[in-house]
């Protein structure tokens, strides 16, 4: 049996939340187009099947990116729909269990939803995650981070599947989905840069400040306090 909750609310939200969805995506989205390109963005649906592939160029280095994805921990920083988060698996394992409880909302519907992915991170630095059926409300699901390093860069490629184990409308119901997945995964990717590259600046001001530091240790005393030093 499902584990999912509809949520009821009145008119009043019916009306009022695609606004707020359209005011926030109107105020997000120039800085996604000036930095992104989304053109290999794509979600179908292929009987009860949602596909998902998203491709774009992060200003990330590999490794900020690879730090954010690991960070099961705060994995929650990188999608609004993400309400829960918590990582069940004993900590140092090679596969990591994610617990994720997420708020999927569409004008007309909302939805919350569990799901367990089992997390690991390969021998080329790219990351898989499976969904676990039997801790989660989906039948099957598969995905894959892939990150490409481009002078200083990151070609990211996001590739997935996933099998629902709960009602969706039909037609009218799927197609709400898929434009939701795509605005989805259009916020993750920018959240994903934006937490890399903040990380990058933190490291290259302690940096700074180190070399700073490190100049003013080393730094020769001047002639008079050796001379006194040595009295």
């Amino acid at each position: 049996m499902s584990r999912s909750r509809w949520l009821q609310f009145p008119w009043l939200t019916l009306f009022t939340r695609p606004r707020r969805v359209v005011l926030f995506f109107v105020s997000c989205f120039p800085a996604i187009s000036m930095a992104f390109d989304f053109s290999n963005a794509e979600v179908t649906e292929v009987d009860g099947i949602y596909y998902i592939k998203f491709a774009a160029v992060v200003e990330a280095h590999p490794d900020y990116i690879r730090y954010v994805l690991a960070d099961s921990e705060h994995i929650y920083r990188l999608s609004p729909s993400i309400i829960e988060s918590e990582v069940l698996s004993p900590r140092g394992a090679d596969d990591k269990r994610v617990r994720t409880r997420l708020l999927n909302c569409t004008p007309v519907f909302c939805l919350e939803i569990e799901r367990v992915d089992a997390v690991r991170m390969l021998a080329s630095g790219d990351f898989e995650a499976e969904i676990v059926p039997s801790l989660s409300e989906f039948k099957s699901g598969r995905a894959t981070w892939k990150i490409v390093p481009m002078d200083g860069y990151s070609y990211m490629v996001y590739e997935a599947h996933l099998e629902p184990d709960f009602f969706i409308p039909p037609v009218v119901g799927k197609q709400m989905v898929i434009e939701t997945l795509k605005d989805e995964f259009a916020t993750t990717f920018v959240n994903i840069e934006k937490i890399a590259r903040v990380n990058a600046n933190k490291d290259r001001i302690a940096g700074m400040l180190l070399s700073d530091a490190g100049a003013k240790i080393l730094r020769s005393p001047c002639a008079e306090y050796a001379r006194a030093s040595l009295q």
